[in-house]
């Protein structure tokens, strides 16, 4: 028996030897190809590598600085056409979407994710437009209405975005007693663009309409504002109008009445936008399709007449800002785009976009980040052979045999 098992090992140690001489037969003789500066990474460069009768064996880019959508397509390429495509280099992730933001006056809302502490510069076509330190993997930039295509650099990664789409904004209905409040909550609105029709109660069961409320639905309003008790008496509608993705907005004796109870913001599906101190002041909350902001002030018109020469602009900005993140507001996408970014194709990560297109970054000693090395097959043969061979002369030894 023992004699037998001696012949399957030394079976097994021959075995190893022809595959090992196979990978030695059809692996890169000696010279590990070419190892490029990214500098070097252009077009002459990759048409060279193109053009060569046999395609090489392998190549290992220095890279300082991420490759063009065009060059990662070619390296792409060649790595598709049997090259081995490596690459090293320390390159900052950066990842960038733009969307319209929800205002009369347009403009975008640009998100950034990148590691934490890099610093981060938004530019359009025309040049830089803000900058910020990332905090907590992202950062949020608000930027003009005539940037289409928004850029983000971080440490030398430039991720491109081009906005696509543009909004359809409704008007506003604003409820709520006749009064100061109902008047310069109307103002603020209308200062910042937004169309604004009015339900002001001015007698019990008497109220006056700039623009009827009889229908209320997303058809023609994108958020209504509950101000006010008197808004209970549309409770119905305004519900039916949350529910199928309308925006609302209460204030506090709003919120109050039993009418607008399923509609109040409270219990653990409530999301707190803003506190004073541990008081929450501004909480949000979905209803159906539609959200729910539900605010702790009353008579927001007193800060607009008492809070000095900016109080005017930012009672305005508190109630544009209210609307924005309630109001709905379908998309409309552009086929054609503007004229400056047409034909213009976003790169919104532009190393996951490396890395999908010929693989990780690889260490110095060939071994790929997050992935496997090349030579594991190689070693692993070795130890196999290593260990039957000394198998076979320790049986060969009790044995007897020399």
């Amino acid at each position: 028996m023992r004699r037998r098992v001696e012949i399957v090992l030394r079976g097994v140690v021959l075995a190893s030897l022809a595959v090992m001489l196979w990978l030695s037969l059809r692996a890169p003789s000696g010279a590990k190809g070419d190892i490029m500066d990214a500098r070097a990474v252009g077009a002459s460069e990759l048409a060279r590598w193109s053009r060569v009768p046999a395609a090489p064996e392998r190549i290992t880019v220095e890279l300082n600085s991420l490759p063009s959508r065009i060059e990662r397509a070619w390296l792409a390429a060649l790595a598709g056409a049997g090259t081995i495509v490596t690459w090293r280099g320390d390159l900052t992730p950066v990842m960038t979407a733009v969307e319209p933001m929800v205002a009369p006056s347009g403009g975008a809302i640009v998100r950034v994710a990148a590691p934490d502490g890099s610093p981060v510069i938004v530019g359009d076509e025309i040049g830089a437009l803000d900058s910020a330190r990332i905090v907590r993997s992202g950062a949020t930039f608000v930027v003009g209405a005539r940037s289409e295509i928004v850029t983000v650099s971080a440490n030398g990664s430039v991720a491109t975005a081009v906005r696509r789409d543009s909004l359809l904004l409704r008007k506003i209905l604003v409820i709520g007693a006749a009064g100061w409040e109902s008047k310069f909550t109307a103002a603020a609105l209308e200062e910042e663009g937004w169309k604004v029709d009015v339900v002001a109660r001015v007698a019990p069961s008497v109220d006056v309409t700039t623009g009827g409320a009889a229908t209320i639905d997303t058809s023609r309003y994108a958020a209504v504002v509950a101000l006010d008790a008197s808004a209970a008496a549309y409770a119905a509608r305004v519900t039916a109008f949350v529910r199928t993705g309308g925006g609302l907005i209460l204030e506090p004796s709003a919120a109050g009445t039993g009418a607008m109870a399923p509609l109040r913001v409270t219990g653990t599906d409530a999301i707190i936008l803003e506190k004073r101190g541990t008081t929450p002041t501004v909480m949000a909350r979905r209803f159906g399709a539609g959200r729910v902001i539900q605010i702790a002030y009353e008579d927001t018109w007193r800060s607009r007449m008492n809070g000095g020469d900016t109080a005017v602009a930012a009672h305005r900005r508190l109630w544009t800002d209210l609307v924005s993140d309630v109001a709905f507001a379908p998309r409309l996408p552009r086929a054609n785009g503007n004229p400056r970014g047409r034909g213009m194709a976003a790169d919104f990560a532009p190393l996951a976009d490396l890395e999908a297109s010929i693989g990780p970054r690889v260490t110095s000693n060939g071994s790929r980040v997050g992935g496997r090395t090349r030579s594991s097959s190689p070693l692993l043969l070795f130890a196999v052979l290593t260990f039957v061979l000394l198998g076979e002369i320790a049986s060969r030894r009790f044995r007897g045999v020399s």
